[in-house]
């Protein structure tokens, strides 16, 4: 986002922003749910089986994805207090 937009902001461009944000949100928690349904299915299989580093790497993805949408929370917070104040 550009600096000093958020100063200036108008309400239909901070619910443009929470609209984008939300998007985002949704898509990210589709792939962490994703990644986690598979693999909950690959636990048993031997067709599925995964080596050690697959696994962490798959972990560390969704942990960053976790972290991503965590930040996006909190932005999300932040966008709907300004809604809030310009009301």
């Amino acid at each position: 986002m550009m600096a000093g937009m958020t100063d200036q902001a108008t309400p239909e461009q901070l619910r443009q922003e929470l609209k984008d944000i939300d998007a985002e949100l949704a898509e990210l928690r589709r792939v962490v749910g994703d990644a986690q349904g598979r693999r909950g299915e690959d636990g048993d299989t031997s067709e599925g089986f995964q080596e050690p580093e697959d696994i962490a790497t798959e972990l560390t993805g969704i942990n960053e994805t976790e972290a991503v949408i965590d930040v996006l929370v909190q932005r999300r917070e932040r966008v709907e207090a300004q809604l809030k104040n310009l009301s």
